[in-house]
């Protein structure tokens, strides 16, 4: 019984590091990674995270003076922490071309009661923009799209 229970963690194990190597060679060759199942959940739990530091931080701007001026510092700083570690993952994952999602986000977070959802909201409009990629005409027409948005010059 122990050593068929070894066998089979070893095994299970065995694939993981398979499937782990196959994701980073992809990841060298810059094709960019599938997102699974387990990380859509991470990104929106982490989303979710977020948008609940900023209902706190909303609700902590309410006290006089003290919570105020926490307010106008923390509110800035963790958006940009946000869109950072957002921007960062999306250029990981091969996904750079939907930049204007962390960038968007981070300026839609700005907005006091809109920052309540921001972060989620891009989450879910990447989340419906990868799996439209995978439809044929449409994630042609999309990958067009964000190629030529990427071309647009920021000034």
């Amino acid at each position: 019984m122990a050593v068929t229970l070894a066998e089979k963690l070893e095994q299970k194990r065995g694939a993981l590091k398979e499937k782990l190597s196959k994701k980073s060679q992809e990841a060298e060759k810059g094709q960019g990674t599938e997102i699974d199942s387990a990380e859509w959940l991470l990104l929106f739990l982490g989303a979710g995270y977020i948008d609940i530091l900023f209902i706190l931080l909303t609700i902590i701007g309410l006290i006089p003076f003290v919570g105020q001026v926490a307010y106008v510092i923390l509110d800035p700083t963790i958006n940009l922490i946000a869109m950072t570690i957002f921007w960062f993952y999306l250029q990981h994952k091969g996904l750079g071309h939907y930049w204007w999602l962390a960038f968007g986000g981070g300026v839609a977070n700005l907005i006091p009661v809109v920052n309540w959802i921001g972060w989620i909201m891009a989450v879910l409009i990447l989340y419906f923009l990868v799996k439209a990629e995978k439809i044929p005409l449409a994630g042609e027409a999309i990958e067009k799209a964000a190629k030529a948005a990427s071309k647009i010059p920021i000034k």
